[in-house]
């Protein structure tokens, strides 16, 4: 999703820093740049490939990017050029990286889908981004991401024959997941959504994960896990493998995920251009996937249910069409804009500590 483009001075260059929040998630990664009217949203699936041969035809997608790495200060890269998002899906529809495959790669290619993300906006001369980003894993990856991030990068957004883009990232910050949800909740306007005095229990349903998170007053994380049940995937993955999808579809295989995926986030509920609704479907597998889920979500908090004084949900699976009658009649809220919120929050922080000179 693209909202506004950023104020350019004369020369087509951006004016100033951008605050930037990066939640960079197992299955896709989110892009918050800048406040107000002129703030812009990227989202890409992450997913990269490596392109070592010529393309036939330049490839173009607001959910993905292209870019030749030039130089800077990722020397490893130099002369090489990637698709990340729904172009890597494209090109390489089984052999294509997909960072939910191994925690590690996150941290490994995060540079890659930021400047991807960057490849599916309009084309400016210079970036200079202000980062807070987040990371499954803080201890063990905040100085490999810092490290692999930041610096200067001379990159054509495109192709190696494109236009030389400039993009100077500074990492501000490297913070848990949730941390950035944890802010926007707090600051929500015009009342925040949590009560930031007690303990909040946050649960968020993401693409790969569902994490349960307790935050003690304030906002330090004081208990946080990962569920060995997956996250949206998982339900996407069902609905696909359901024997009435596949009988319908005629093929004798297993529906396509991002087709489901697609009508879900549109709310059709319409696979692809076939006039077949999967509503029922979806009906019947979200209640079994999300009460699974919240069961285990709300057991592994516990004890400090009775402490809590907010109980709210957050991620992708927040926000799934049908979903919050069950959210609420579990005792959860679901937030506003739960697929953004970590994105928002982090670029709230960036702005916090850019204006403190951090």
């Amino acid at each position: 999703m693209i909202l506004m483009q950023p104020k350019k001075a004369a020369n087509g260059q951006t004016s100033s820093m951008i605050s930037t929040g990066v939640d960079t998630g197992a299955g896709l990664l989110k892009l918050a740049l800048g406040t107000g009217t002129a703030q812009q949203r990227v989202r890409t699936p992450a997913k990269i490939v490596e392109v070592r041969e010529e393309l036939h035809d330049e490839l173009t997608s607001p959910e993905g990017g292209h870019f030749f790495y030039h130089d800077g200060s990722r020397q490893d890269l130099k002369g090489r050029q990637y698709l990340t998002g729904s172009l890597a899906a494209w090109k390489a529809p089984t052999s294509h990286i997909k960072l939910s495959d191994n925690p590690a790669l996150k941290a490994e290619y995060v540079l890659h889908m930021i400047l991807g993300a960057l490849a599916s906006l309009p084309p400016q001369e210079n970036w200079n981004l202000h980062l807070v980003l987040s990371s499954h894993n803080t201890q063990v990856f905040r100085e490999l991401v810092t490290t692999k991030t930041s610096g200067t990068h001379t990159v054509s957004f495109g192709g190696r024959d494109k236009p030389k883009t400039q993009v100077v990232l500074t990492v501000s910050l490297v913070v848990p997941e949730g941390a950035g949800s944890y802010a926007f909740c707090a600051a929500y306007k015009p009342d925040p959504l949590i009560d930031i005095s007690g303990h909040v229990i946050a649960l968020d349903f993401g693409t790969s994960t569902v994490i349960p998170t307790v935050f003690a007053p304030s906002g330090k994380i004081i208990h946080r896990n990962v569920l060995a049940v997956g996250g949206c995937v998982d339900l996407l993955e069902q609905i696909a493998a359901d024997v009435e999808l596949v009988k319908d579809l005629g093929t004798g295989k297993a529906g396509n995920t991002e087709l489901i995926r697609q009508a879900i986030e549109n709310h059709s509920l319409k696979y692809g251009t076939r006039n077949f609704s999967f509503q029922h479907l979806y009906t019947r597998h979200l209640k079994t996937w999300l009460d699974d889920r919240i069961r285990l979500a709300l057991a592994e908090v516990e004890e400090w249910r009775d402490a809590a004084q907010s109980l709210v949900a957050w991620g992708g699976g927040a926000a799934l069409p049908f979903a919050q009658e069950k959210f609420q009649k579990a005792g959860i809220t679901p937030i506003p804009e739960a697929c953004w919120a970590n994105a928002l929050g982090l670029q709230r922080i960036a702005e916090g500590r850019y204006q403190r000179g951090k």
